[in-house]
């Protein structure tokens, strides 16, 4: 169970000086930092302001009566959010990133400075789109048939995202637990992909949220493959790993992968 943590209160600093596609807008922001697992923001709470990720990282989830908790995005720097509902915020946010800063702008004047500075209004819509395209990517990796899938998925979508470095290495912000939560899966069933993966050296663990991916190709075919025989309706074995051995993972990356799918 996960129990939400209450939002603080803190002092937002005049941000007029953080560097921003937004133009004019910054006139009015203010600059606050995180810990840990500190919400910027809870679902049900007014909308009134628009916020963007300057360091760090978030995630953005709901909580259900019960506890459990479901994460729909990982937020990194530059990322724009908190413009989801009208009205009352329909998820909540949460740094996962230690020295996490966020920048805010009142609701009304970002969109007053909108309608009126088309170049401000054109890198809001980029930032939009860029999030609807995250929602979209979401929806593929949880269509995903087996846990190997939507793992492989995941990590070419941070590697995408969070990779900043040339050899290849993904730092994750995010626990395994928050992996888990996104891909709706036990955070066993996570752990145990993810060793899998690191034995046949399709990926190395540098450090505990450090991934460095060695065989990119791996993980691309492993994910068409499954997307080739979903249209091909094979059936698919019970508890999510296939007996079909065209899905094996050793037909995709290495003879000695069989374990991959027979773990």
């Amino acid at each position: 169970m996960h129990t939400p943590i209450a939002v603080s209160i803190r002092k937002w600093t005049a941000g007029q000086f953080v560097t921003s596609p937004l133009g004019s807008l910054e006139e009015w922001s203010r600059v606050a930092s995180f810990a840990v697992g500190e919400a910027i923001y809870r679902n049900g709470e007014p909308v009134e302001y628009w916020y963007r990720i300057l360091a760090g990282a978030a995630r953005q989830c709901a909580f259900t009566q019960y506890g459990s908790r479901q994460i729909v995005d990982f937020l990194r720097p530059g990322d724009l959010f908190g413009y989801d509902a009208p009205n009352l915020h329909t998820f909540s946010v949460e740094a996962i990133a230690s020295g996490t800063r966020i920048v805010r702008y009142p609701r009304l004047k970002a969109e007053q400075v909108a309608d009126s500075e088309p170049p401000v209004a054109n890198q809001i819509r980029r930032l939009a789109f860029e999030s609807v395209h995250r929602v979209q990517t979401r929806m593929l990796i949880l269509g995903r048939a087996t846990a190997l899938e939507k793992v492989c998925s995941f990590l070419l979508e941070m590697a995408d995202r969070f990779s900043a470095r040339s050899d290849h290495a993904v730092t994750l912000p995010m626990s395994r637990y928050d992996i888990a939560d996104y891909l709706a899966m036990a955070v066993e069933t996570v752990s145990r992909a993810l060793t899998n993966l690191r034995r046949m050296d399709v990926i190395h663990l540098e450090e505990v949220r450090c991934v460095r991916i060695c065989n990119r190709h791996a993980l691309e075919r492993v994910i068409d493959s499954s997307t080739h025989e979903l249209k091909s309706r094979r059936p698919m074995a019970v508890g999510g790993y296939s007996s079909d051995p065209h899905r094996r993972f050793c037909a995709l990356a290495a003879p000695s992968a069989t374990a991959l799918y027979e773990a």
